[in-house]
């Protein structure tokens, strides 16, 4: 018995489209996503406040406040302190599975580092780095760290 060339192609063709989510729909302003990622209010790491959903906004699914959770070291914690600075301790790095990283020299950089805990209440990047969910192209930040943490097991490389 023979296949037909046709199956393979038609069963691709469905393969492709199967996997299309919020983000290839064409939104309504204002509406609230039902699917997809979710925001993290208060920035990576720094916030207590719940999870909140993107929203349409000029046809595009964006967060209205704070980052999206992709933009976090670890989206699992990404919204809330995994360990209290003032239990951990001043001069303390934050330990891994970070929230949250810090790229030295900017987001250009190449060498990522823990946020450190300075005062004892919150957790801040060393002077001279920037959190990596504040970069515009969060995904390429820092040679591409949060890829390559997320490879390592939550560990800087």
């Amino acid at each position: 018995m023979s296949t037909s060339p046709v199956r393979p192609l038609i069963l691709s063709l469905l393969l492709v489209g199967a996997g299309c989510g919020d983000e290839d729909r064409t939104c309504e302003e204002g509406e609230t996503e039902k699917h997809g990622p979710r925001c993290c209010a208060g920035g990576c790491g720094t916030s207590t406040a719940n999870w909140l959903p993107r929203i349409c906004e000029n046809d595009r699914w964006v967060c209205e406040k704070g980052v999206l959770e992709d933009a976090c070291a670890s989206p699992t914690n990404a919204c809330n302190p995994m360990v209290a600075c003032q239990v951990v301790g001043i001069d303390s790095e934050e330990p891994d599975p970070a929230p949250e990283l810090c790229c030295e020299g900017g987001c250009k950089g190449t060498r990522a580092v823990h946020r450190v805990c300075k005062l004892g209440t919150l957790w801040e990047c060393p002077s001279g780095s920037v959190t990596v969910s504040t970069c515009k192209d969060y995904k390429t930040a820092c040679n591409a760290i949060l890829g390559r943490y997320r490879a390592s097991g939550y560990r800087l490389p």
